[in-house]
């Protein structure tokens, strides 16, 4: 679809956040410097405390993005239910999903908007930072853009990682490298996009999965709904700041496997417990076609 044609409909990104206050200011103000429009910002959070009701009411003053921040009660991991909750509430007809642990480079979105296709989600990739890059990456890195340095990432502690090719190579060399991925391509929850009509056409995200495959299962059922997946992983350029992961739990991830969708004639493409389930104790869902 023309990029200007959906900067018409209107492009919304949603960030998932719990209680990661200083990652998640770096997200917004990285997405507030994006060189494309956006219609809205969806903070989808899972029952954070008010070091991050502060970072976002202190956003959206000095923001001229329209920002929405969709809210529950921390209950243990629940992304699966504010992702639906925060797809419910967003207005544009074209969403691009990342994590509040991420920051954009400017042109991100843009990269979105240009290869969004009806028919298609779209898959990205990130550059993990370790812990001492991710200390370095403050507000004026972001400005500056030399966070989007490779160089400049390796001298502030970063390790040599073949993602900084990402960095490093031209614009016209990535956009080839798209065009002839090799890589098995899969819904990515921090660097993936979609039209919003389709994640309501297979009810949104798996309410029963907690940390570990609930992405894999969503993009099983977009492609099981007919859905194909194209790659922007060298042009939809995402950093991943480090941190702790005190909730992933092995036992848990093991069992959410077991919960995956297959992919393939027949399989489902329907959640039994997604977004209309998300959503009944909030409002009442919609009962357009189209959400």
């Amino acid at each position: 679809m023309n990029a200007n044609l959906l900067n018409q409909l209107g492009c919304a990104v949603i960030v998932s956040t719990f209680n990661q206050p200083v990652l998640l200011d770096r997200c917004l103000f990285a997405l507030d410097r994006q060189t494309a429009a956006l219609l809205e910002l969806v903070v989808a959070d899972d029952g954070s405390g008010e070091e991050t009701r502060a970072v976002i009411a202190a956003f959206t003053k000095q923001t001229r993005l329209a920002v929405r921040h969709v809210w529950h009660e921390d209950r243990g991991f629940r992304k699966t239910r504010i992702l639906n909750k925060a797809i419910h509430a967003a207005a544009a007809d074209y969403l691009v999903f990342i994590d509040g642990d991420c920051v954009a480079h400017p042109d991100f979105i843009a990269e979105h908007l240009a290869n969004a296709t009806a028919g298609h989600y779209l898959n990205g990739s990130l550059i993990r930072l370790n812990a001492g890059a991710s200390a370095r990456i403050t507000r004026e890195a972001i400005a500056s853009a030399a966070a989007f340095d490779a160089r400049w990432l390796i001298r502030s502690g970063g390790r040599i990682d073949r993602r900084y090719l990402r960095l490093a190579l031209d614009y016209r060399s990535r956009r080839w490298l798209n065009r002839n991925n090799r890589t098995p391509l899969y819904w990515l929850g921090s660097n993936s996009s979609c039209f919003r009509a389709d994640a309501i056409a297979v009810n949104g995200f798996d309410n029963r999965f907690s940390y570990g495959f609930e992405d894999g299962d969503f993009g099983n059922r977009l492609e099981n709904f007919g859905l194909t997946p194209r790659t922007v992983r060298w042009t939809a350029i995402l950093l991943h700041l480090w941190h702790a992961r005190p909730w992933a739990r092995p036992e848990v991830i093991e069992r959410n496997q077991q919960l995956v969708t297959p992919k393939g004639a027949g399989s489902r493409h329907w959640a039994e417990d997604g977004l209309r389930e998300a959503v009944a104790d909030d409002c009442p869902f919609p009962v357009s076609a189209n959400g």
